[in-house]
């Protein structure tokens, strides 16, 4: 039992993730690695914290291809707790982002370490935000939803939302890639969150 619990408790990396991760090391400067990386180690350590502050027993944090998730262990959370957990990623990508930008400009200058960390927390802080399953702000939107109107109700308006929103971030990859030839990788995540929602499902 005791090693049962203890394996519970590992962090769990994808193989196709550490890969991905390898492969940036080569092919980007250190100086775009790093910050995304401390911007994604940020935003799971904001729901880290608000487990534990929470008191919410954790059984493991998985990292898969489209982000981290927790597992819970026992029972199931009230509504009010799990909002303030999914909630508590992006306000801790926007605290970190605003505390770095802060100490920059009161030092006088922005380092491109610096600049990429508060632009790569902010971004992920907003795309967590939307309504969209399997996203922080897909689980938050479900929750104030089922509270209210019940599952059957709240996972219909999710399944719309979740459409909507990955139809609306596929435009606008498709539009930054047409007008500045950037975002491919913003363009090929959001056709693959397609399949995966979507495709894959059916």
């Amino acid at each position: 039992m005791k090693n049962e619990a203890r394996s519970e408790r590992i962090l769990r990396i994808g193989i196709l993730p550490a890969l991905i991760f390898c492969i940036m090391l080569v092919f980007q400067p250190a100086g775009v690695v790093f910050p995304s990386l401390g911007g994604a180690v940020v935003h799971e350590c904001g729901h880290l914290i608000a487990a534990v502050l929470l008191g919410i027993p954790l059984r493991s944090l998985d990292v898969g291809l489209f982000g981290a998730s927790l597992r819970v262990r026992g029972s199931l959370i009230s509504y009010p707790k799990e909002f303030l957990l999914c909630a508590a990623g992006p306000a801790m990508n926007f605290l970190s982002a605003l505390t770095v930008a802060i100490i920059s400009e009161h030092r006088g200058y922005y380092s491109e370490c610096g600049e990429w960390f508060v632009s790569v927390s902010v971004m992920l802080g907003l795309l967590n935000l939307i309504p969209a399953e399997g996203f922080d702000g897909g689980r938050m939107l479900s929750v104030v939803l089922t509270s209210m109107l019940g599952p059957r109700i709240s996972a219909r308006i999710l399944s719309v939302t979740t459409f909507l929103s990955i139809v609306i971030l596929w435009m606008f990859s498709v539009y930054l890639l047409l007008r500045y030839g950037t975002s491919l990788s913003l363009f090929v995540f959001t056709l693959s969150l397609f399949y995966r929602l979507f495709v894959e499902k059916t």
